[in-house]
Formats: structure tokens, C-alpha cells, sequence
């Protein structure tokens, strides 16, 4: 195996609804066939319609492998995160890349504890929505002191995590050859 594969293996996190809330769709796409596959395809109201499947991905395996990879989605083909680059390039080495995917997984996994002791249970739902339901909940005045505690523990921790993926996970603009600008 591939360090990229087992890097991607040892991740996951583009798939369990850490990183993204859904994927979409493109031209070359079969919303049907994907269907078929199980996964819970949908469109928007807009015009034109947003085809797209929710986050975690229905297709994820507990070893973080993808049960339908020879049919995944354009957008699930041609992904590759920051992390993912950065040690493809060299930039980083693949075990540096392995630490910062334990460092974040460590993260989402903290965000899901905290998650789940303020009652929020839905693990089928992407951790963004699953805050922001949350804390629409809590806002709305149903929260003792208790949860108002267990609440600040979590937005701090959600806001750790998602620094860290603006930081390393989501991708950039390559910077120009030798100035270091965006081109552009």
C-alpha cells in the first residue's frame, strides 16, 4: 500500500462529516446508479437543482476504506486535502501528515463527545450541522448551567478544530513560482 493510501485510510475525514456537510454532484455524475448504491441522493429547490448526498457518507466502512470507490463521485475522485498535497510535495513528511490526522481526528472526536453529552446523538449528521443544531438548541434558553459549561467546552473545541482544518485539511490556491502570490 501506498503512503497516500494509507494516509487517506488512516483519515477519513473528508467522508465522516468532519471537513464537509455534503458532496456534489457534477455533470458526469449517475445519481441513479449512486442511488442504487445506497447512497441517499438529493436535489435542492434551486434552478438548476444542487444534486448532492449528505456527510458522513453512507459509503464509509469502519476502516475508513469507501464501499463503492470505483463509483464514487467526481468530487470524491479528484479531492485530495491540504495535508494530502503537502506531503505528496514533500513539504511535509508522510509521518508528519500521519500526526496531524491523529491530531485532528483527536479533535472531531472530542467535538462528538461533547456532542453527545448535550443530547445530541445524530452521528448521521456532519459535525457543522450537528453545532449549529446544538447550539440553536441551547440558545434558545433550554440550557441549566451545566450545559451552558459543557456547551463553551464545546464551541471552543469546535472552533480548535476547525481552525486546524482552514490551516492544514481545506486546500489552497497553489502560491506562483517564485513570488509567492496567488496568481490570479
Amino acid at each position: 500500500m501506498k503512503s497516500g493510501e494509507k494516509l487517506c485510510l488512516a483519515c477519513g475525514l473528508c467522508c465522516d462529516g468532519t471537513l464537509f456537510d455534503n458532496v456534489r454532484l457534477g455533470p458526469g455524475d449517475d445519481a441513479t446508479k449512486l442511488k442504487t448504491l445506497g447512497l441517499p441522493v438529493s436535489s435542492s429547490r434551486a434552478a438548476p437543482p444542487i444534486v448532492h448526498f449528505p456527510q458522513p457518507c453512507a459509503a464509509l466502512c469502519a476502516d475508513r476504506s469507501c464501499r463503492l470507490y470505483a463509483d464514487r463521485p467526481l468530487q470524491c475522485r479528484v479531492y485530495e486535502c491540504g495535508v494530502f498535497k503537502a506531503a505528496h510535495a514533500g513539504r511535509i513528511t508522510f509521518a508528519a501528515a500521519l500526526r496531524l490526522v491523529k491530531r485532528a481526528r483527536r479533535q472531531a472526536d472530542q467535538v462528538r463527545r461533547l456532542l453527545r453529552e448535550l443530547g445530541d446523538f445524530e452521528d448521521h449528521r456532519s459535525l457543522s450541522e450537528r453545532f449549529r443544531r446544538t447550539q440553536r438548541r441551547l440558545e434558545s434558553g433550554r440550557a441549566d448551567g451545566a450545559a451552558a459549561d459543557t456547551f463553551a467546552e464545546l464551541s471552543q473545541a469546535v472552533h480548535r478544530l476547525f481552525l486546524l482544518m482552514h490551516e492544514r485539511f481545506y486546500t489552497k490556491a497553489d502560491p506562483g513560482p517564485a513570488t509567492g502570490k496567488i496568481p490570479g
